[in-house]
């Protein structure tokens, strides 16, 4: 699956405080990747009629069999809300034996501000790795 650019959901006035949430999602092995690929493709469509979901946008480096994902949420509760539905919690519980540690980090950002480029999604998840440590789990 090749990068998924931008995709703006839900329409908010530019003021909007937002919560945005980074992820990154390494596989243990190739022959993981297509489950995982249903997977998001299970999740994009519970993602396309989440409520208070602004935008979301997922990069793929299947050479190192990682996947990198962005939102942007009204607020922290919508963004547990869909954490908690099905079929992303169905779907997550059932990839995590296929996953190596993955990170997230949380922070908050003006809706003017989005899309959120890729550059800072990977250094706010790659100072929260190195702050975690070697091999140290980062889920939430």
């Amino acid at each position: 699956m090749p990068k998924l650019p931008w995709a703006r959901v839900g329409e908010v006035p530019s003021h909007t405080e937002v919560t945005i949430m980074g992820s990154r999602l390494p596989l243990q092995s190739y022959r993981h990747v297509p489950r995982f690929l249903l997977a998001t493709l299970r999740i994009r469509r519970q993602l396309a009629r989440s409520e208070g979901l602004v935008g979301y946008a997922l990069d793929a480096e299947l050479t190192r069999k990682t996947f990198w994902t962005v939102s942007a949420w009204v607020g922290e509760d919508v963004l547990r809300g869909f954490n908690r539905a099905d079929p992303h919690h169905a779907e997550t519980v059932a990839i995590k034996p296929m996953m190596l540690p993955s990170t997230f980090v949380f922070w908050t950002g003006k809706a003017a501000d989005l899309p959120v480029d890729w550059r800072d999604v990977r250094a706010r998840i790659d100072a929260r790795r190195s702050a975690a440590g070697p091999g140290a789990q980062s889920d939430p």
